[in-house]
């Protein structure tokens, strides 16, 4: 029997990319975020992830706010472990935030807050094609 590969064609990342740099522990992070903009960011799931080059495998934690009447879901993933980093070639980047947004314009918004807060060293909109095994970002 032959079998048939469904190829959709569309190479982007559906998703908008912030690199977070922060000293704050991942709870704390998020209580901070919670708390300066009145999100409501809770634990969603870890993520274990395997490298390629014989690197040993990492876990992250995701916390997830979503907000149906503003029609946005943004997701911060601990991207810099003990371990090793989620995505080598952002090891610069303590957190991930990856936003979803219908409208497309949450990103910068939430860019602009975050570099208001305390603590944050830097925030920077990151691009798809700095992302190494994009694969592990799909996650439900």
């Amino acid at each position: 029997m032959r079998t048939v590969q469904l190829d959709i064609g569309d190479e982007t990342i559906p998703y908008a990319f912030l690199g977070v740099s922060c000293t704050d522990a991942g709870h704390k992070f998020c209580w901070n975020l919670n708390r300066t903009l009145g999100t409501h960011l809770g634990y969603h799931v870890e993520l274990e992830v395997t490298h390629k080059k014989k690197r040993p495998m990492t876990r992250h934690c995701v916390w997830r706010h979503q907000d149906e009447e503003e029609g946005y879901t943004f997701d911060v993933i601990w991207n810099r472990v003990p371990e090793g980093a989620m995505i080598p070639t952002l090891v610069h980047f303590d957190y991930l935030i990856r936003v979803e947004s219908m409208m497309g314009e949450r990103a910068e918004s939430l860019m602009e807050a975050l570099r208001a807060m305390r603590r944050v060293a830097a925030c920077f909109p990151v691009a798809a094609s700095a992302i190494t095994q994009p694969e592990v970002l799909y996650y439900e």
